[in-house]
């Protein structure tokens, strides 16, 4: 397993999946940074020690995967559920992500039109944490704005797997050794090919960002182990057949006036900073929204503008 992990990193170019090459610049073990450690503002979700897999299961399965997930966070999602007056499962889902802070929010509720509670507040292990949308394949940027999840399975890629033992969840993962599962998400919307089309000129604005375990990124969004195991969870209990794929909002922080004219200045994104405070501005009216009602929005855009309702 060591081995492999070396290996991994001797790579130039390495994705976030198999489909594609994002990044020259791998981050292993890119830890969420002192602060965010000595704050409270993060939860963690309770390990029950069960019995280890047997020999033969078919742990590549989505049932299993599921199921063994429920057996080891289960009992700890449904206390937290309670605790915030949401029935088990919660059957609609809401991700936001903040780049900076390294913070991920699972937001839930029993339907969507329901006033969606906070589920919890999950560590980020490894991302971009510099603010600025991503324009082009390989520079290692993750992508800001508002995204579908789509739940996939397996990989070539030795950060995709995680063997479901108790005692084995915080190990790095080996291909083929475990379950591989993660979440990927849309980008580039067509919205995103138009900022690089501007930008870049006829670049390409890569692909293949996930949303996954093993704490490496090329651009990705990726967690411990543990901490993995209930967004991956959420994304299984939401109702996709009812409400499409879960979403995500990923944003370059917590905005602020002061924040956008900070990082404007100090952050190289690939854009003139005025650039980059006007699409700030574009997507912070979303976020505006989110925290005055706690209401699931409506994402729409033509051209190079989003709008946003409220369900």
């Amino acid at each position: 397993m060591r081995l492999i992990f070396i290996i991994s990193l001797l790579f130039i170019i390495l994705s976030c999946n198999s489909e594609s090459q994002n990044s020259q610049n791998i981050n292993v073990k890119d830890s969420i940074n002192t602060a965010a450690k000595e704050t409270d503002i993060f939860n963690s979700f309770f390990i029950d020690s069960i019995s280890d897999i047997k020999i033969g299961t078919k742990e590549r399965s989505s049932t299993f995967i599921k199921n063994r997930l429920e057996s080891l966070i289960g009992n700890s999602y449904k206390a937290r559920c309670e605790k915030i007056n949401v029935s088990y499962p919660p059957k609609y889902v809401l991700f936001r992500a903040f780049k900076h802070e390294r913070e991920f929010e699972i937001w839930v509720a029993g339907k969507r039109s329901d006033t969606l509670k906070l589920l919890a507040t999950m560590p980020i292990c490894a991302v971009d944490g510099k603010p600025g949308p991503k324009l082009i394949m390989g520079d290692g940027k993750t992508p800001e704005g508002f995204y579908t999840c789509k739940i996939l399975y397996g990989s070539s890629n030795f950060f995709m797997w995680i063997k479901l033992n108790t005692s084995e969840i915080d190990s790095y993962g080996d291909v083929g050794y475990g379950s591989s599962f993660k979440l990927c998400i849309e980008y580039p919307l067509v919205i995103d090919r138009n900022r690089t089309r501007k930008f870049k000129g006829n670049a390409s604005p890569g692909s293949a960002i996930c949303i996954h375990g093993n704490c490496v990124t090329a651009g990705c969004i990726s967690f411990e182990n543990r901490n993995f195991l209930p967004v991956f969870l959420s994304s299984k209990f939401h109702n996709s057949q009812t409400y499409g794929y879960p979403k995500v909002h990923i944003f370059p922080f917590r905005f602020s006036e002061d924040k956008i004219d900070k990082f404007s200045k100090e952050v190289y994104s690939g854009m003139k900073p005025e650039d980059l405070v006007a699409f700030w501005n574009e997507i912070k009216p979303a976020y505006d929204l989110f925290e005055k009602n706690h209401k699931a929005i409506k994402v729409s855009f033509a051209g190079n503008k989003y709008n946003f309702t409220e369900y």
